[in-house]
């Protein structure tokens, strides 16, 4: 197989879409090359079920706009959604499989299942080629502009262009997670119980009155722990969000240390920890948790929500100064206002805030999302160019959204005009970006 492409995007979650879905709107032949069987990435194979970013932190300020807009309509037009809760947009996940599949069609997008990028052909710094492996074998595509949105810089990577591997000191990677989801829980019981045991759940409410958010603290979750009654080795607390159907809830619970995301066998090996934490963390809400006497489960993610692996190095790298900062570029393609969240196999889950508040939003530079020395290629999502623990901020999904608007939009200024990533003029770009509904 050889195929031609003006954009080749490598990877399909959200940021991966937010790339396509852009550049194909604005009449750009576009593919995607997705590892696993179904678009979405760590929102329908992680059951990451929510998309933060949208909003600045606080849930006040909607600081994402243009594609991300557009997905979010369509999720709720296929009842996959019923829009903003607190700072995030809770969905469901088969729902959202068949909205990016609508979309891509529509858009005459073509996507490659079960492909995985394995060689890159380049002259002169720039791709002129990109080699996957499926089960028919190899196969090549040939671009105009390559977008690395894999979130383990795989195509840089490959490039030889350089990466960053986790806190750049001891190389420890942020913990991954696997959901689940619980259904025929009585909410009604479970209001009750958080009345009466205010010192073991805490709950949640969003505008309309309804339950959308539930948390068990430490005090019970230590004790089950410690006698053994509940399993989960690097965690001390369950928290389930309402998924837009009544009783349906999607747990946040397991933490497993991958120490090599690239290792078969050591994703083998955590996935079935966490799975294990699965089972053990169900039983202890239907035990312990008025309303989940009758819960059962629905399924867990297909895959293990990995929050970090490797990182392109850019043409810039974004840092935890400016992150904490609120940081402003004159070269800005996108807003994020989510806290540095560390997930630490010894330390727990624990956030740091702007310095200027939970109002407030930082600017992703553009030199960010080009890789540097190659003419005609970006990095997006939680690849990004970025520190560690910029990343732990940047890579949400509203935000991954934004930067592949971003990229796509620069992408059709390259190709038409004839230029290379660092050629295009910013003003044209962020003009163009304003133009099509992002928020700069």
């Amino acid at each position: 197989m050889n195929s031609n492409y003006n954009v080749v995007v490598v990877g399909g979650g959200p940021a991966g879409i937010g790339a396509a879905f852009s550049a194909a709107k604005l009449g750009l032949s576009t593919a995607i090359i997705e590892r696993h069987n179904m678009l979405g990435g760590n929102w329908t194979a992680g059951y990451v079920l929510s998309i933060l970013g949208i909003y600045t932190y606080s849930g006040k300020t909607k600081i994402v706009g243009g594609i991300a807009d557009d997905v979010i309509e369509q999720l709720k037009k296929n009842k996959g959604t019923n829009g903003k809760v607190g700072n995030f947009i809770p969905f469901r996940p088969d729902e959202m499989k068949l909205t990016l599949n609508e979309i891509t069609e529509k858009l005459n997008i073509k996507s490659y299942y079960s492909a995985l990028v394995n060689s890159v052909d380049i002259e002169d710094n720039v791709i002129k080629s990109i080699e996957f492996i499926g089960k028919n074998g190899a196969n090549k595509i040939n671009g105009d502009v390559f977008i690395d949105a894999s979130g383990d810089a795989d195509l840089a990577y490959i490039s030889h262009t350089g990466v960053m591997i986790g806190n750049g000191r001891e190389k420890i990677h942020q913990e991954a997670t696997l959901p689940f989801r619980i259904a025929n829980i009585d909410e009604s019981k479970v209001i009750k119980h958080a009345n009466e045991y205010p010192d073991e759940i805490t709950i949640t409410f969003d505008d309309q009155g309804k339950l959308s958010r539930i948390r068990i603290l430490q005090k019970l979750a230590v004790k089950a722990i410690k006698e053994k009654n509940l399993y989960l080795p690097h965690s001390n607390n369950e928290f389930l969000f309402n998924t837009c159907k009544q009783g349906e809830f999607v747990c946040n619970a397991t933490h497993v240390n991958v120490t090599n995301f690239a290792d078969s066998k050591i994703i083998a090996e955590e996935i079935e920890n966490a799975r294990k934490q699965v089972l053990s963390s169900l039983n202890f809400l239907i035990k312990n948790i008025e309303g989940f006497e009758n819960a059962y489960l629905i399924d867990s993610a297909p895959y293990i929500g990995l929050r970090e692996t490797r990182r392109a190095i850019g043409e810039y790298i974004l840092k935890k100064e400016e992150v904490l900062n609120n940081a402003r570029f004159d070269d800005k393609i996108a807003r994020c206002g989510h806290p540095i969240e560390i997930h630490d196999s010894k330390k727990g889950v624990y956030y740091i805030h702007s310095n200027k508040g939970d109002d407030s939003y930082y600017e992703i530079p553009y030199r960010a999302i080009v890789i540097k020395d190659i003419k005609n290629a970006f990095v997006i999502g939680r690849c990004l160019s970025a520190e560690f623990e910029a990343q732990a901020s940047a890579r949400v999904s509203g935000t991954a959204m934004a930067m592949g608007q971003a990229a796509a939009t620069a992408a059709y200024l390259m190709i038409k005009q004839n230029k290379s990533a660092l050629e295009i003029n910013i003003n044209e770009l962020q003009k163009l970006l304003k133009k099509n509904g992002a928020i700069l």
